[in-house]
């Protein structure tokens, strides 16, 4: 199974787990209070992801996390903005709402991932991209509005203001993790005590009782969300975010409020109307344009590059690599960029490696790849970019201005190669 197939089943899975996620917080939230919910579902999620951690991995990843005091730290802050304040203000806006606009208005984050996606982590966002974006928010508006494109239930806005934050909350946390690479495994186990920390403090500062007894409903919702959402979703979601880039995963995403009402009608009673149908209409062909035009995402380069130099991010095809060269490498806010050579004859291998052996970087090519470089690794890069058998990549992993300085260098060396010929 390739990169591209092994994301496709995970995205699958991600979209299916958080179709039910609004409605597991509405059935536990409106029973025992989403404090106590989410402290006994991030306390099922800290015990589940802590197994994981050790039986895959004997918990090296979590001990290297936890060495390093900078990670550790950014990892806490994505901790809390991926669990505990996401699903914190959407558990109190699913309650003040219901579970299908809960989960419609939550997704309205990627807008915010388009906007912000070039200051953050420096990706350009085609002009299809925003389109297939605003497209899939009209679906989304369609349903918020009630069909009426303009009226809103005034008593419902300071909970959909809610969902808007929870939807801020989750942008943040989705690039961020697209910007950083790190043992995920681990990670997660810090997502779920960082989260748990939280929620019994915040327990303690409102009064909150966490000694309560658990109905059939709220032990499933919590029992569901703590395995699959907290302890399994979180890892998958990494994984997405990573090989397919934080847009086109959140464009996928935006099936999961056409999902989440379906399954809020047959499991909760919620209504389903009629004018639902032009907004999955809408969603669909969104998430089916941003598809289309997903390719490799090209970098917002820190300064204007020569005419012809184009550098992709292809840090994504790396995501499961155990090799601790590539690994280390790529570790903390470093990128595999990559740039296209097409079919050049003379080109000098152990030169072009110099250049950027002198900017503490590593670079290959697809013709002579890293020996800890997987084959299905490379054929994700040849298939994003594009690139036929014959044609070369170069593909560099490093500090990402330094890789754009090489990339620059070596540009100028073949363009002048080319000229003379």
């Amino acid at each position: 199974m390739n990169v591209r197939q092994k994301a496709m089943l995970a995205l699958a899975f991600v979209v299916l787990e958080l179709s039910f996620w609004s409605i597991f917080l509405k059935i536990g939230g409106s029973s025992i209070g989403i404090i106590p919910q989410l402290f006994y579902g991030f306390l099922v999620g800290f015990i589940v992801s802590l197994a994981v951690s050790l039986i895959v991995d004997k918990g090296r990843g979590l001990v290297s996390i936890a060495k390093n005091r900078n990670m550790l730290l950014v990892i806490i802050v994505i901790g809390l903005l991926n669990n505990a304040l996401t699903q914190l203000f959407l558990g109190m806006g699913t309650l003040g709402t219901n579970p299908s606009i809960g989960a419609i208005v939550y997704r309205s984050y990627i807008i915010l991932v388009a906007l912000l996606a070039p200051i953050i982590i420096r990706q350009k966002v085609k002009k299809m991209q925003w389109l297939a974006a605003i497209i899939s928010f009209l679906g989304i508006y369609i349903i918020l509005s009630g069909g009426t494109l303009s009226t809103f239930n005034a008593s419902t806005l300071p909970f959909i203001a809610m969902l808007l934050v929870s939807a801020l909350c989750t942008t943040f946390s989705a690039l961020f993790m697209n910007k950083y690479t790190f043992n995920v495994l681990g990670a997660v186990v810090m997502f779920n005590l960082s989260s748990l920390i939280f929620m019994a403090l915040l327990a303690f500062a409102t009064h909150t009782s966490l000694a309560i007894s658990f109905a059939a409903g709220p032990a499933i919702s919590v029992i569901f969300l703590g395995i699959f959402a907290y302890g399994i979703g979180s890892s998958l979601v990494y994984y997405s975010i990573k090989v397919y880039g934080p847009l086109l995963f959140g464009n996928v995403i935006l099936l999961v409020p056409f999902l989440s009402v379906f399954l809020a009608a047959l499991i909760t009673g919620t209504q389903i109307m009629t004018y639902y149908l032009a907004a999955a209409a809408l969603i669909s062909a969104g998430v089916v344009l941003q598809r289309r035009y997903f390719g490799a995402v090209e970098r917002a380069t820190s300064k204007k590059l020569p005419e012809g130099l184009t550098i992709f991010d292809i840090t994504g095809a790396f995501v499961g690599n155990k090799s601790p060269i590539i690994t280390n490498q790529i570790m903390w806010g470093n990128r595999a960029l990559a740039i296209k050579l097409g079919k050049i004859e003379e080109y000098d291998h152990a030169q072009t490696e110099e250049v950027f052996k002198k900017r503490d970087c590593i670079a290959f090519t697809n013709i002579e790849p890293h020996k800890d470089v997987r084959q299905e690794e490379m054929e994700f890069i040849k298939e994003t970019l594009g690139v036929g058998s014959e044609e070369r990549v170069l593909v560099a992993i490093g500090d990402p201005k330094r890789l754009e300085s090489a990339f620059e260098d070596v540009h100028k060396a073949y363009s002048k190669f080319a000229s003379e010929e």
